[in-house]
């Protein structure tokens, strides 16, 4: 299967809504249509979309805002598209009898791995996180998006295999912070960066594809040393860290992931770990990076998803860019910059990733946050987030205290852990409200009076919480008193946020 003529891109047309079948890339490109990407899962989607991204940028790079605003507008010609793709002619085919779309041919393993440790959160062994039987998905279709998409995801997104492998570029389990559309042609373009953006990020990157290939074309030699600013776009966007070759099954059946009947299937796959070491972190676009300063030097690393909090706690850091101080910055991922520059407003984001374990996959993350116009101006977005980490972390603390009780003062402790409890409420009765807050335009330009509205509602919200995870042990009279005492601690604390917004 080739990527670039084959029908791959699962979709349903009318946003969303029509009948589902597999689209040519150039169909989607030089073609009138509203399609959006349909797969079971959320996570394959977004890899979908970052895999045509990748695409697009590389094959397709707008010179300047007025070239992307033009393709964002209206379809390519045939003629641009062939242009475009001709560099790129054999990159993508999975079935390349030398250079196979993501693969080394050859690659030597003791055995075969079952296709499903393939797709990530699904693997084979002790981590079932999202299916309930080994061995359910048998195999993956060749001739349509499973296994193409599923290389990508699992080489750019996902933690390594474990054991020794190396990762993506990003680390582990890199969030993914992307521009949404109307649909899936606004939303590949919304996310495709000039020339200009790039060479702010990448100083010493040129857009020459005769010398910026990746690693299935121009493999990584065994041990090499690689500084990080001599990985080239196209390379970075598509680097494959590890010898992945796929393996035909010997007959039909159905795909695993998409549920059609099909002649020919992917079975599992060999896969062989090799060593090389890049020095420095390379600037991905599609990640928000932190940079600390340590010891006088700065050090870069991707936002990722470290606890069970929702993404719009890391708002700040994913959207708004920080210079580096005496401690730390922040660079968002660069089509959050970009959109920022062409003021499109409202901004939706698509946020994805995984939460992780090492090797293992703990919770798989995807969210759409819409921020309403004027989010950007004054800080106040930060203020917003700020004022529900600061309700949270009054609510969890008060709790904490009723759990622990204070010796002392000979209050006894509730000894049973509700501050858990809370803060897992808190995140799941809150989260339309603040959502919904960023969203709402009349936010940012009724500032004073919507950010009071918005305070009343947290400090509502965490005396419910708070009187909920409480009422139950009021009846004993022993544990009245810390009750009584984190309650008005509460209150104050709530009260102190009203008085400092």
């Amino acid at each position: 299967m080739n990527l670039l003529e084959d029908p791959w891109i699962p979709v349903r047309a009318h946003v969303g809504t029509g009948e589902f079948r597999l689209l040519t890339y150039r169909e989607l490109l030089c073609r009138p249509g509203t399609w959006l990407i349909s797969l079971p899962r959320d996570d394959l989607e977004l890899a979908c979309l970052k895999l045509l991204i990748s695409m697009t940028q590389i094959m397709f790079l707008p010179e300047d805002d007025d070239a992307l605003e033009d393709r964002i507008k209206k379809p390519l010609t045939d003629a641009e598209y062939d242009a475009g793709i001709a560099p790129c002619a054999d990159w993508f085919d999975l079935d390349h009898p030398t250079r196979p779309f993501m693969q080394t041919r050859g690659v030597k393993a003791k055995e075969a791995t079952p296709i499903q440790k393939l797709l990530i959160g699904l693997p084979e062994g002790n981590n079932h996180c999202f299916f309930n039987q080994v061995g359910e998905v048998a195999g993956l279709s060749a001739p349509a998006p499973a296994a193409a998409i599923a290389l990508f995801n699992q080489a750019v997104n996902c933690p390594s295999f474990g054991g020794g492998f190396k990762g993506s570029l990003r680390g582990g389990a890199p969030i993914t912070t992307l521009v949404d559309g109307s649909d899936l042609r606004q939303q590949i373009w919304h996310n495709v960066l000039t020339r200009k953006r790039i060479q702010s990020n990448l100083t010493d990157w040129d857009h020459d594809l005769a010398r910026d290939r990746p690693t299935w074309i121009d493999p990584i030699r065994e041990k090499e040393k690689i500084p990080w600013n001599e990985i080239g776009l196209a390379r970075g966007l598509f680097w494959q860290p590890v010898h992945v070759e796929l393996i035909r099954a010997d007959g039909p059946g159905p795909c695993g992931l998409i549920g059609t009947e099909e002649k020919h299937l992917y079975s599992g796959f060999r896969k062989e770990k090799f060593n090389f070491e890049i020095n420095g972190t390379w600037s991905h676009p599609h990640g928000s990076m932190q940079i600390l300063l340590k010891k006088g030097k700065p050090e870069n690393k991707f936002a990722s998803f470290t606890t069970s909090a929702p993404a719009w706690t890391r708002l700040t850091e994913l959207v708004i860019h920080k210079e580096l101080d005496d401690k730390e910055g922040n660079r968002p991922a660069l089509p959050i910059t970009q959109a920022g520059e062409l003021r499109i407003r409202p901004l939706h984001l698509l946020v994805g990733g995984y939460r992780n374990k090492q090797a293992s996959v703990l919770e798989r993350r995807h969210e759409l946050i819409s921020l309403a116009a004027g989010w950007d101006g004054e800080g106040r977005l930060k203020d917003l987030v700020d004022l529900g980490l600061a309700a949270k972390k009054a609510l969890h603390g008060k709790l904490y205290f009723a759990v622990q009780g204070k010796q002392d003062k000979g209050l006894q402790g509730i000894a049973v852990p509700i501050h858990e409890t809370g803060e897992r409420l808190f995140y799941a009765q809150m989260e339309a409200l603040i959502l919904d807050t960023f969203s709402d335009q009349a936010t940012f330009h009724q500032w004073q009076e919507r950010c009071s509205d918005y305070v009343d509602a947290l400090a509502e919200h965490c005396r419910s919480i708070f009187e909920e995870l409480t009422e139950p042990y009021a009846i004993k009279p022993e544990l009245i008193p810390i009750i009584a005492w984190t309650k008005r601690s509460l209150n104050a604390d709530l009260k102190k946020l009203k008085e400092n917004q």
